[in-house]
Formats: structure tokens, sequence, C-alpha cells
């Protein structure tokens, strides 16, 4: 009898282990199956987070990037920076990876790289805005250059048609005769009885020419290279800017067609030399024409 209820009782305590080996197992198992779980969510967030960082970088090395001479987008593009920077510190320095705090940087991250965006549109749009100016302000300057260029050349012929007018318009002698005249005013080629010298010229017809009075002047160079003067006569005209001397000069009206006309100078006190002179006429400050006295 005894030994049954110790066989039974053996028998009992033995269900009892195998039920509880069982159990066991079971748990086993399931923390097993739990802690892989946790295992592959903690490397997809951990992967999502570095994800989340890789893009962060990303978008820093396109906004180093990106250039432009606005001043206030510059600024704009210094602030999104920051703010970029801020997040990527937070990413890295999270220890305990939660999915709610990976969700909320993705969405920060994701924000901002549209903003970025953005960005990179308003800035190509102003290098086009800037390429398209640059190359119509090149354009620009060149049709300036071109125009100036061309008003240089206008400038030129016109200053040259000009000059030609005025060399054009610029009277002529001809039939330069100079001799002396003695106390009667016959003429004489003897120095000692010459008490004037008389220049006779014929102005030529000039079209062009300014009509109206003006002044012939002469200058009478004597053999020694001087200029015959007196106190009666002495003055100067201006020849290319410069004051220059005369002999005599006589104002005559001027009518476009061809003038004869003589210029006196008195040279009663004045003792002359005897050889060759040279006469010069001037009218409106250009040398009209030029001959020669010779004095006996």
């Amino acid at each position: 009898m005894e030994q049954r209820e110790k066989k039974s009782s053996h028998g009992g305590y033995k269900l009892i282990i195998f039920i509880l080996i069982v159990a066991l197992g079971g748990v086993t198992f399931w923390y097993v199956r739990e802690d892989r779980k946790w295992e592959e969510v903690n490397q997809q967030l951990s992967d999502e987070r570095d994800s989340i960082s890789d893009k962060l970088s990303n978008m820093l090395l396109a906004y180093e990037d990106m250039k432009t001479s606005n001043s206030i987008i510059t600024q704009e593009l210094e602030a999104e920076k920051s703010k970029i920077q801020v997040l990527l510190q937070k990413v890295l320095s999270t220890e305990k990876i939660h999915y709610a705090e990976i969700r909320k940087y993705e969405k920060e991250a994701n924000t901002l790289r549209e903003i970025m965006r953005s960005y990179i549109h308003q800035i190509d749009s102003l290098n086009t805005l800037n390429q398209r100016l640059l190359t119509e302000n090149e354009e620009v300057k060149q049709d300036l250059q071109s125009s100036q260029e061309e008003n240089m050349k206008l400038s030129m012929e016109k200053e040259d048609l000009s000059l030609q007018v005025e060399k054009g318009s610029m009277l002529k002698v001809r039939n330069i005769q100079a001799a002396g005249l003695n106390s009667r005013d016959k003429d004489t080629y003897s120095a000692s009885r010459s008490k004037k010298l008389k220049t006779c010229v014929t102005i030529n017809e000039n079209a062009i020419a300014k009509a109206g009075n003006r002044f012939v002047y002469v200058r009478i160079i004597s053999p020694d290279k001087s200029l015959l003067t007196n106190s009666d006569s002495k003055g100067t005209l201006e020849v290319q800017g410069q004051p220059l001397e005369y002999s005599a000069k006589r104002e005559v009206d001027y009518q476009n067609a061809d003038l004869e006309t003589c210029i006196f100078f008195d040279a009663k006190n004045i003792k002359l030399a005897k050889g060759g002179y040279t006469v010069e006429v001037y009218i409106d400050g250009n040398l009209s024409g030029s001959g020669q006295l010779l004095m006996k």
C-alpha cells in the first residue's frame, strides 16, 4: 500500500516538472522572439536616423553650393543652414531612438528640404535673369560702342568736310605786282627814290567764301629778312592763333567775284636797301599769295 502511494507521488512530481519545463521553454522562446523583434525595430530606427543624418548633411553641402549676389537671400540661406545644423546635431546626439522622434526628425528634414528646393529655384531664376541682363547689357554696350564709333566716324567726316569747306572758302590772290612809288606816285624800282611801296593783287572769285568787308594785309620782308613797318601802319593779325606783325593793310568789299586792289606802305622815313624783297598777302588770317620785288 505504501509502495503504491510512493509510486503515485513520484509520478505526480514528474508531471509537474515536465509541465514546468515545457512552460519555461515556451517563455524562453517568446523572450528570444521578442528580443529579436526589438533588435530589428532598433536597427530599422537606427538606419532611418542615419538616413536622416545623411539627408541633412547633403542639404548643408547643397547650401554651400548656392551662390547669389542678393544680400537678403544670402542672409536667409545662412539662417536655413543654421536650422539644418541644429537638427543634425539633435539627430546625431540621440542615444535612445524612439519611433516618434524619428518621425518628427524626418518631418522637419522634409520641411527643410522643401525650403531648400524653393531657394534653389529662386536662385536659378535670379541667375538666369542676371545672365539675360548681362547678355542684354553686353549687347547694349556693343551697340553703344558701334554708335560711338559711327558718331566718331561721322564727326571725323564732318570735320574733314568742314576743313574742306573752310579750305575751299579761303580767298586766294593772283597777279601780285609790287613796285616802288616816287614822290610823284610814279612806279620806280630804285630803292633810293621810292617813297612808298605798292602791292597790287587780284582777289580770286570764290562762290562759297563769305561776302562782305574784310582786310587785306601785306607783309614786306627786306633783303636782310627784317619786316618793314612804320608807326602809322604798325599792327598784328592773327594767323593760326598766333599774332603776326604786318607792314600795311587795306579794307575791301568782297562780293565773291574777282576784285583788284592795291595796298600801300609809306616808306618815306625808311632807308630802303637794294635787293630782293618778299611780299606776302594775308586775308582772313590765311596766306593768300606771295611775290617778289627787286629794288635797284
